[in-house]
């Protein structure tokens, strides 16, 4: 089967896998989608405009709690290549 397209990008994830959202500092911010951004980030597109519009009960992702470091992650993914790897090995005895 011959593939069209890909989509390729950062990923940014959360301890919890959870999502955060709402503001800090005079910047308002949603990040966090731990891979499910395509879909979200749509989402909380239209939810944040709405907070920035006077509307913040509407965001559901408000008020989630302390951002914990991922275990074993310190700044720079010394840990990718391996999971590279191990999905290209997956890939070949698939």
């Amino acid at each position: 089967t011959r593939i069209d397209y890909c989509w390729g990008g950062l990923v940014d994830m959360t301890q919890d896998r959870l999502p955060r959202a709402g503001e800090r500092d005079g910047v308002f911010y949603s990040m966090g989608y731990s891979g499910h951004g395509t879909q979200m980030a749509t989402y909380m597109g239209s939810i944040m405009a709405e907070v920035l519009d006077g509307r913040a009960d509407l965001n559901p992702l408000a008020d989630r709690g302390e951002w914990k470091a991922v275990p074993g992650y310190f700044g720079t993914p010394w840990f990718l290549p391996f999971v590279g790897a191990y999905y290209k090995y997956q890939d070949l005895v698939r």
